[in-house]
């Protein structure tokens, strides 16, 4: 399942195929159907241990952070500097349409922004500005690692990764929470 991963992080979706994998991995294919019934069990099973461990789990890692301006800059921090996982998504977007993976990347993304939402309004924003800027937070995310994806010289002038993410959350997170 990681070899897969690692290969949807690299090339999509499109490039799991189980004889150059057991290849890759020194195994044979009778091998590989002792775990998996098919390629497209393997693309499931690696799709669920992404969602869980980047999408589900957030809430569990990062929601105990009281303070929700330190909760949103930890975010930030840790979903910019986690750039395997961030190529994995990446990847997972631009095979969108494909149906295994459109559900995993729906609800992946539909948490993050809920989260987000959750913690712009914790700070006194608006229910519409918590969603815009959930919303721009994310949209920061996803454009990054697509462009380091895509095309890298793009996001060659990020030399600092943390003052780029610092300014980022300094754009989005209001100094002080606003009283209602």
């Amino acid at each position: 399942m990681k070899a897969a991963t690692n290969l949807i992080a690299q090339e999509g979706v499109k490039a799991v195929a189980v004889e150059p994998l057991a290849l890759a991995l020194g195994v044979t294919k009778g091998s590989f159907y002792w775990h998996f019934q098919s390629r497209d069990e393997l693309i499931h099973a690696a799709l669920e241990a992404w969602e869980q461990d980047q999408s589900a789990d957030v809430v569990t890692r990062y929601g105990g952070i009281e303070d929700p301006r330190r909760r949103l800059r930890v975010l930030l921090f840790a979903a910019f500097e986690d750039v395997e996982n961030g190529k994995f998504f990446a990847a997972l977007a631009i095979s969108s349409e494909d149906p295994r993976v459109r559900p995993y990347l729906d609800r992946a993304t539909a948490r993050r922004l809920a989260f987000g939402v959750e913690a712009f309004l914790a700070l006194g924003c608006s229910d519409a500005e918590a969603r815009e800027r959930a919303l721009f937070a994310y949209a920061a995310y996803a454009g990054y690692f697509q462009l380091l994806r895509s095309t890298p010289e793009a996001v060659g002038a990020v030399t600092d990764l943390s003052g780029y993410v610092r300014r980022l959350a300094e754009a989005l997170v209001p100094a002080k929470a606003r009283r209602s």
